[in-house]
């Protein structure tokens, strides 16, 4: 049996934070479905720390602003193509959350 090495150790003790946000709504218009099942949210930007999501997020919060402003590598392009909608942004921003990148949740099936 091979003994795990400090390598094996450091991929297992990493864990990193994405901040996400729920898909638009199908129901109402300029609103979020935070029912959706995680697996489903949007990954908006990834951080090394809990304490960086979280700020990072109450900056978001606080000023209202569209979590899709920290989308640098351009994952969520699609979403950038629509026209602005303020009440989006904010329903996007109020909804949004800080989630452990190893969360089981973030699995697809799963609750």
């Amino acid at each position: 049996m091979s003994h795990p090495t400090s390598r094996h150790f450091a991929a297992l003790a990493f864990v990193g934070w994405y901040m996400m946000m729920p898909p638009n709504s199908t129901k109402l218009p300029h609103d979020v479905d935070p029912e959706v099942p995680l697996a489903h949210w949007f990954t908006v930007a990834s951080f090394d720390t809990e304490e960086k999501c979280e700020k990072a997020l109450a900056d978001i919060q606080n000023s209202e602003q569209d979590p899709l402003t920290l989308d640098t590598k351009g994952k969520l392009a699609r979403l950038h193509k629509q026209p602005p909608d303020p009440a989006l942004a904010k329903a996007r921003a109020i909804n949004a959350a800080c989630v452990e990148s190893d969360d089981f949740r973030l699995k697809p099936g799963k609750k």
